[in-house]
């Protein structure tokens, strides 16, 4: 009996330590992953400001859909560039006609949007919000109203100046509140600890230079 009792634990033994070895091995490439993805995304936005390229995309409407997580190889060109200093975010933008212009892959721009140079126009950006490699609007419920977001685009720096912020039901469209004489940026994400809102940033534009 006893000897069955030994090699019993024995077994539980094995399997624990194999249980932990699996989970820690997980953790190990999940991390070594996530930073090989960051900084293939530092590369090819560092590309950016060396080489850009220009593509515009007609309105259609402003609809955001559920992000959802996935990990990919960052094989595309960013058209923009997005600066949040506030909250340490600097992440390039896709074309619109791009199938990585998707919150699984990026920070979306949302059908309907127009780029910056656009009098009056309004550019909607869509990020998901979690622990995720890929939720890079996480942090924007830390910005306050008058915070600064930039977008490099064709050689022009934007700077737009938090206005307004505000929660909507998500139902997976978005009803934005804005002033339509003046150029806007809209950031778009779930609110922080709740399923069932997401929060709406608008900011608008207060200079623009060269860069």
């Amino acid at each position: 009996m006893q000897r069955r009792k030994t090699k019993r634990n024995n077994i539980f033994i094995v399997v624990g330590t194999l249980l932990i070895f699996f989970a820690t091995s997980y953790l190990i490439f999940n991390y070594y992953s996530n930073e090989r993805l960051k900084q293939q995304d530092n590369d090819k936005v560092e590309e950016f400001f060396e080489v850009e390229e220009e593509e515009i995309e007609e309105v259609v409407e402003e609809v955001v859909e559920e992000p959802k997580e996935e990990k990919q190889q960052i094989n595309y060109d960013y058209i923009a560039v997005l600066e949040i200093p506030k909250i340490n975010l600097k992440r390039g933008l896709v074309s619109t006609d791009s199938k990585y212009n998707n919150v699984n892959y990026n920070i979306k721009i949302v059908d309907g949007s127009l780029m910056p140079y656009v009098r009056n126009g309004n550019l909607i950006l869509a990020g998901h919000n979690g622990s995720a490699y890929i939720s890079f609007f996480k942090n924007l419920y830390k910005l306050d109203i008058n915070d600064s977001v930039y977008v490099y685009f064709d050689g022009i720096k934007y700077e737009y100046k938090i206005a307004d912020i505000y929660d909507v039901d998500k139902t997976g469209t978005v009803n934005i509140s804005r002033d339509k004489n003046r150029t806007t940026i809209t950031l778009i994400t779930c609110k922080k600890y709740s399923k069932d809102k997401q929060t709406v940033f608008i900011g608008y534009l207060s200079n623009k230079e060269a860069y």
